[in-house]
């Protein structure tokens, strides 16, 4: 990748008198400083390499070196800052120090005074773009005192690039304007605007509103640079190699690279210092007992350095691995941070025929090239994928990176094999309308698509710029609330809102939704499983709730036997193990069950409860399962049918089925079985099965 190119940029900002006249919801003054503010903001966070100067004219004493050299001449116009990169420190001086003057200056020698200025200023230095910025409402009771020819001779002759800015132009196509045929309009206004034009025609130079500037100023964008090509041969098989250049396409976007941290008093910059400690004592470790690791949250997860193979490759390299159906190349499959294409090298005629045909051949057959990338010699291989494209009738590749087999996971995850839940014919086109009429293709107000990639900008990345903004232009006051310019970034366009409407309508008429009433099952699984809201909101409860469930510890760190299913419900809410507070509960069931002088059946029905609601939740339904089924056997043991009967049967606590949870390898039919079971006769069958086998048990020893 090639470095940004720097730019020489002046800006010629008009401050005098007339600046002071309203425009729209201000004056001219105010919308023309914060148009330059927002300049060099843009300058601070996307090109900081870029250098600018500012020309003031306008201003109540003159300072410029064509005044020095011709004194009466030239005057009040200012040189307010040499040709530098901008800093936080310049913007805060416009805010504070930038007032309005109490006399006028001439634009034309205030653009002379930019041209000689920039003349004198880029000796030395590399800079590859040069421009000046007027932004002056045009409004001298003079005529312009240098003439338009000299002006733009002078423009061409550096090389600069002229963009004009001001308030009274109008839009007269999508990409012109001009200024506006306003009837109160002084003669000498009309001058000033008829030269200005005439110049902006010669230097084939840019007009600007204040609305589309500041519109366009608003978002901070990396500047477009020119892609520079990675030069490789395409190797396929022995003998075939094709020349091919391969440019960076599109990447994930960055910003705020780097942050200089400086502590908060002082001023100078933070340093870390590290300290290693072993059994509670400071130690200096030698560097062969270091060995890397990454943080998992607050777990140290070491890092093999075996891992890493050292790779010998013998240099850059784009090597055809093989050919694969279009359709094995799945979405879920391409990685990396960005895409490139390929094209044949200029210049190479016969690797461009080559090129061609190969990519005309690979759109045929349907096929995409797996191959093998190696960007330079110390750098790793890569598997990538070259896709045949074409567009405007150009055939190229697109280069995508491949994962290797080991960065590959399938999640697997169970289909809804109930036919209840099959859509009819009628709601699956009533959700192909709602598709149509969303389609982004064509949803912006200009019949465009909406939300285009290369439109769209992070508006997250906007919101952070502002914000660092306005922190260091003004630390002591509040930071600025999200804007509406941004949120209408995201906003679902109008025409899509309209449209969807009906469409929407006609979905939710085919998916009639019929209203399940409460049981107290379902109160219970609301109180239980109710995520943690503001202590202070009051909690709604239904009628027959326990008034147990109202009591809650925010210091419990077990399942105890006074609230089993509470302690359950907040520990898995809390985030704690499952099998942890699975293994409690399990304990706590059996001491109510069995250890307990009286059965508190309420207690024991909601934590049974609460474990069986608590494993769906989790997809853990195997876990209650096991643990039901050898509930039902100790009952047997112990001849407590009567407890089985009442509470796992009557409160219909048993397996769960697959028809409650997907993740249960239970059916319904056996689900259903298993409360069918005379477990008196059970009981009687398992105590009498030992006595069969005891002489045979003595043989045995």
């Amino acid at each position: 990748m090639a470095a940004s190119a720097k730019e020489g940029t002046v800006i010629v900002f008009d401050c005098g008198a007339s600046t002071g006249m309203e425009c729209g919801d201000g004056n001219f003054f105010e919308i023309a400083k914060s148009c330059l503010s927002q300049i060099l903001q843009r300058k601070i966070f996307t090109n900081p390499g870029d250098q600018v100067g500012i020309i003031l004219m306008g201003t109540d004493t003159t300072s410029n070196d064509l005044n020095a050299s011709e004194p009466g001449s030239y005057e009040n116009i200012t040189k307010a800052m040499n040709l530098r990169e901008t800093s936080w420190e310049v913007l805060e001086l416009i805010e504070q120090h930038l007032k309005i003057g109490s006399v006028d200056a001439d634009w034309s020698e205030a653009l002379e005074v930019a041209l000689d200025f920039l003349n004198k200023q880029i000796e030395g230095k590399k800079l590859k773009n040069l421009q000046i910025v007027l932004i002056t409402p045009f409004t001298a009771n003079k005529k312009p005192k240098r003439k338009v020819e000299d002006l733009a001779e002078g423009l061409r002759k550096l090389g600069t690039d002229l963009s004009v800015i001001s308030h009274n132009l109008v839009s007269i196509s999508e990409d012109s304007v001009a200024f506006s045929q306003a009837e109160d309009k002084s003669p000498w206004q009309k001058v000033h605007e008829e030269a200005i034009e005439k110049l902006i025609d010669e230097v084939d130079g840019i007009f600007c509103t204040f609305t589309n500037a500041l519109n366009q100023l608003t978002y901070f964008q990396q500047k477009k640079t020119r892609a520079m090509p990675w030069n490789c041969d395409l190797t396929i098989g022995s003998e075939l190699k094709i020349r091919i250049s391969s440019y960076l396409y599109t990447k994930r976007p960055s910003y705020l690279k780097s942050w200089k941290t400086v502590a908060e008093y002082t001023e100078e910059p933070a340093k870390s210092t590290y300290s290693h400690f072993k059994g509670g004592e400071e130690y200096t470790p030698q560097p062969e007992e270091l060995i890397k690791a990454y943080m998992y949250g607050s777990t140290v997860v070491p890092y093999d350095t075996a891992l890493d193979v050292d790779f010998k490759t013998s240099g850059k390299c784009l090597m055809c691995i093989g050919f694969t159906a279009e359709k094995y190349l799945r979405q879920k499959f391409l990685t990396g941070t960005g895409s490139n294409i390929v094209l044949p090298q200029k210049g190479c005629e016969v690797s461009a025929q080559m090129f061609t045909s190969l990519v005309l051949a690979m759109k045929n057959l349907g096929v995409s090239m797996i191959a093998r990338r190696v960007y330079n010699a110390r750098s790793k291989p890569k598997i990538v994928a070259l896709i045949p494209t074409e567009k405007k009738n150009i055939p190229f590749l697109t280069m995508l990176d491949l994962p290797f087999g080991d960065g590959v996971v399938d999640f697997h995850f169970n289909t809804f094999n109930d036919k209840k839940t099959e859509p009819s014919p009628e709601q699956y086109d009533a959700v192909d309308k709602l598709i149509d009429a969303m389609d982004l293709m064509e949803a912006s107000e200009d019949g465009l698509e909406a939300f285009s990639t290369r439109n769209t900008l992070n508006i997250a990345a906007q919101f952070t710029y502002r914000t660092l903004a306005a922190r260091a232009l003004h630390p002591t006051q509040p930071l600025p609330t999200f804007s509406e310019d941004l949120k209408e970034q995201v906003t679902v366009p109008k025409k899509i809102r309209s449209q969807a409407q009906e469409a929407a309508q006609v979905v939710k008429n085919a998916f009639e939704l019929i209203p399940k009433p409460q049981t107290r099952k379902d109160m219970w699984i609301k109180k239980l499983f109710k995520p943690v809201t503001d202590p202070d909101e009051p909690a709604e409860q239904p009628e027959d709730a326990p008034a147990v469930l109202n009591v809650v510890e925010t210091d419990i760190v077990e399942v105890g036997t006074v609230t089993p299913a509470e302690d359950f419900a907040f520990l898995m809410h809390r985030g704690e193990k499952f099998s942890t507070i699975c293994g409690q509960i399990q304990n706590v069931i059996s001491s109510l069950v069995f250890s307990a002088a009286i059965l508190q059946r309420e207690k024991v029905v909601k934590a049974i409860f609460a474990f069986r609601e608590g494993a769906m939740h989790l997809d853990a339904a195997y876990s209650y399962n096991d643990w039901i089924t050898a509930f039902r056997e100790r009952l047997i043991e112990r001849k407590k049918g009567d407890m089985w009967e009442d509470i796992v049967v009557k409160e219909r606590l048993g397996l769960i089925s697959r028809a409650e949870h997907s993740g249960s390898t239970v059916t319904e039919d056996e689900a259903k079985a298993f409360y069918e079971i005379d477990v008196n006769a059970a009981a009687a069958t398992a105590i009498g099965a030992p006595s069969m086998d005891v002489d045979d048990l003595f043989d045995d020893m």
